[in-house]
């Protein structure tokens, strides 16, 4: 996947590869590789060259809030054609768990129109709740399986949207 990352008023090409914990990004072709792994409070533990870096972030669409190193970024990520060929864009249709946690609520059901900002999923991590919001108008057409009171796993499918 190419895109072009919009970090205040720079523009950057970039390449994101990931495999499980393990990345390689091709970032204004300057290849980096490392490791990372989000810790239960929110963090974000990157290690790159062998330094550890701790990062919050927070994503809304196309657009990532990240506070590093004492400095908030804010962040838009954009498709390019790459090749003749369009690459996948970032989906607001499917919205996953950022957390392992506790599922504490659902505030939708399949089928329900929700509008942009409605909170349709609460979860729970270390006495934190994390309110998923829908990225945007649509309906749900699908809704977690789990139970309410149940256990998620991070990356599991929370929702997921489509048009009305």
């Amino acid at each position: 996947m190419a895109d072009i990352l919009t970090i205040g008023s720079s523009k950057h090409n970039v390449k994101l590869r990931r495999t499980g914990s393990n990345f390689t990004i091709d970032f204004d072709n300057e290849i980096f590789e490392g490791h990372f792994s989000r810790k239960n409070d929110g963090r974000l533990e990157i290690i790159l060259n062998d330094n550890r870096t701790i990062a919050y972030s927070d994503k809304k669409g196309n657009e990532i809030y990240v506070h590093l190193n004492g400095i908030n970024y804010f962040i838009i990520k954009k498709s390019v054609r790459v090749s003749g060929q369009v690459s996948d864009e970032v989906s607001d249709d499917v919205v996953l768990s950022p957390i392992t946690g506790k599922l504490l609520d659902k505030k939708a059901e399949d089928g329900t129109k929700v509008s942009k900002g409605d909170v349709i999923i609460i979860l729970e991590a270390m006495k934190m709740e994390h309110r998923l919001i829908s990225p945007r108008d649509g309906v749900l057409s699908k809704l977690t399986s789990a139970e309410v009171g149940g256990q998620v796993k991070e990356g599991e499918l929370m929702f997921e949207l489509e048009d009305e």
